[in-house]
């Protein structure tokens, strides 16, 4: 498949379980067969046979059909902020994303985290506290700090950048936070250069 046309296929899915979900009411939970033929009350004919042909996505759409509202509503909220924020790092994609969701979005400084953590060599970096405010110590490849631009937002920067993925988070034996560089993060870097 085709990168336009997965995208688009995706997109649509998931937009349509929402859709679905909440025309079906947020209590109840709603049946996979109601929505292939919902799919066709809605003229999206070859869509019901995109999901019919794939049992893999078959059975996502079921999961996602048997999530409470709330919880469908949070993942779906969740996804779009991620998209968001990947889309405003790309040349193009960038002022569509901010105008259409000006809170989403990587910073430049977290942009300039990734890109020091994947031309470092470094799987991770250790959160310290010192007197000017939060240092980053690379490990786990070339050692060094990661140049911190603007010590306001660097605690926002870093849990977006937890949010969405790029870093996972976890800690030492001396409770320090520890940030972990992520396969889809140095992607994402290689990508933007």
């Amino acid at each position: 498949m085709d990168p336009i046309t997965g995208a688009s296929a995706f997109a649509t899915i998931i937009s349509l379980v929402g859709q679905f979900r909440a025309e079906r009411g947020s209590n109840s939970q709603a049946d996979f067969n109601a929505f292939l033929s919902w799919l066709v009350e809605m003229q999206h004919d070859e869509l019901k046979k995109l999901v019919e042909a794939n049992v893999i996505t078959s059975i996502g759409i079921k999961a996602l059909l048997n999530e409470q509202q709330d919880v469908l509503v949070a993942k779906l909220e969740s996804i779009n902020r991620a998209l968001v924020s990947f889309a405003s790092s790309y040349e193009g994609f960038s002022d569509i994303a901010q105008g259409l969701n000006p809170d989403f979005g990587l910073s430049d400084q977290a942009i300039h985290l990734l890109r020091q953590f994947e031309s470092s060599g470094a799987s991770q970096a250790i959160e310290l506290h010192m007197q000017g405010g939060v240092t980053l110590v690379l490990s786990g490849g070339q050692s060094g700090v990661l140049e911190i631009r603007d010590q306001r937002f660097i605690e926002d920067d870093l849990r977006t950048l937890v949010e969405l993925g790029l870093l996972r988070l976890g800690s030492n034996s001396k409770g320090d936070n520890v940030y972990l560089f992520t396969r889809i993060a140095s992607q994402l870097v290689n990508q933007l250069a």
